[in-house]
């Protein structure tokens, strides 16, 4: 198989599939904002899935050694990450993890349980820690440039842990090694401990420029045992519908506090989940490198028309959801309109800022066919013209 242009470009009639994307808002809207992609998966994912369900038997499955295998095999040979298999701890999903360890903190440091958190940020974080009764410390990140530039470091005092989000989303900024090691000597001050959401990290736009894991630049054990990582294929192979991801906890205190009551509290692993992570980890290289071709030029589309806006957009490096400034569109807008309305009122769906903790910006999820985006694109464009008229 060919994961050339044509492969992406090849529509998928999503509305028929259960889709939350393509059906929360009906047949005449073009969805850009729930973060899956309108991809087909690599047909090696695709093969796998279809020997498992052609056996006709769905029973319990256990922890796939091969699918952690493929994890373990894939960090190592692309991003350096030694990945010892006893760290392993399967999810359904990252936002399980994030409860889970904003749950640690409140039991292990209930004296000192404040998380920080980087705002915006995906909203889950939030969530998280209010469902959780933990008590966040926001940290407000810049929009362009150095997203911690304003960051003070006094903030963490007295803080018990960070919750990271790398790459970051909505931003799409791709931390370096620098700017992750002053998180990890903020860390090492203020004895905090870090859980950073790596989803994208398969997702980086630009060669030369690679994702880093955390974890991977910590210096000594101590350093290492403060850390949790969280891995997954479903954005990057866009599976995420089969509920597979990964928690990487070296310390075993940390790790056996973190699996408490797991098999009470935390789904497991389904049958499909583990399949397509192998498949996806094992042969989905090729057709990872294709899709970032064709998002690169889906980036191009959507940066001319923000530039025809003259709206200012988030220097997108990696992920697939770009970050775009709508608050000049606010004023504008009729009482008791939002952005969201008035962008459904002429067939688009976008994410609202708000809810990541930035109003008046809009987050576009680029992943889907290219004459799709074009078509979404034109019809922002009227609605933009309609709130300048």
């Amino acid at each position: 198989m060919r994961y050339d242009e044509a492969f992406f470009d090849t529509p998928l009639d999503r509305a028929q599939s259960d889709s939350i994307k393509w059906t929360q808002y009906g047949p005449e809207v073009i969805p850009l904002w729930i973060a899956d992609m309108d991809f087909r998966a690599c047909d090696e994912v695709v093969q796998a899935l279809t020997r498992r369900a052609q056996e006709g038997c769905y029973g319990y499955a256990r922890d796939s050694e091969a699918a952690i295998e493929a994890m373990v095999a894939y960090h190592r040979e692309h991003y350096h990450w030694e990945i010892d298999p006893a760290w392993v701890v399967p999810q359904p999903g990252v936002v399980t993890s994030l409860n889970l360890f904003c749950k640690l903190l409140r039991e292990l440091r209930p004296e000192r349980s404040d998380v920080l958190i980087g705002e915006p940020v995906y909203h889950h974080f939030m969530s998280a820690a209010e469902l959780q009764h933990v008590r966040e410390r926001r940290i407000d990140l810049a929009f362009q440039g150095a997203p911690l530039a304003n960051f003070d470091p006094a903030q963490a005092a007295g803080a018990g842990g960070w919750l990271f989000c790398n790459p970051e989303n909505p931003l799409g900024h791709l931390w370096s090694p620098e700017e992750l090691r002053a998180v990890l000597d903020v860390a090492k001050q203020n004895d905090l401990l870090v859980a950073s959401d790596e989803i994208h990290g398969g997702l980086v736009l630009d060669a030369p420029y690679t994702y880093t894991p955390m974890m991977a630049l910590a210096e000594d054990d101590a350093e290492l045992n403060r850390l949790m990582a969280f891995v997954a294929p479903s954005k990057t192979f866009n599976i995420p519908g089969l509920g597979c991801a990964f928690a990487i906890i070296p310390d075993p205190q940390l790790r056996a506090h973190f699996t408490r009551d797991y098999d009470q509290i935390v789904p497991a692993v389904n049958l499909f989940g583990w399949v397509g992570a192998e498949a996806a980890y094992r042969y989905g290289e090729p057709w990872r490198l294709g899709m970032l071709a064709y998002l690169r030029k889906n980036r191009a589309l959507l940066e001319a028309a923000a530039a025809q806006w003259k709206l200012p957009l988030c220097r997108l490096d990696a992920t697939y959801l770009a970050f775009l400034d709508g608050t000049s569109l606010l004023p504008k807008l009729k009482p008791g309109e939002t952005l969201k309305s008035h962008f459904l009122r002429y067939g688009v769906a976008i994410h609202e800022g708000a809810i990541f903790g930035a109003p008046g910006w809009i987050r576009l999820n680029i992943a889907t066919q290219r004459d799709t985006l074009r078509r979404a694109l034109e019809r922002m464009d009227e609605a933009i013209g309609a709130l300048r008229a």
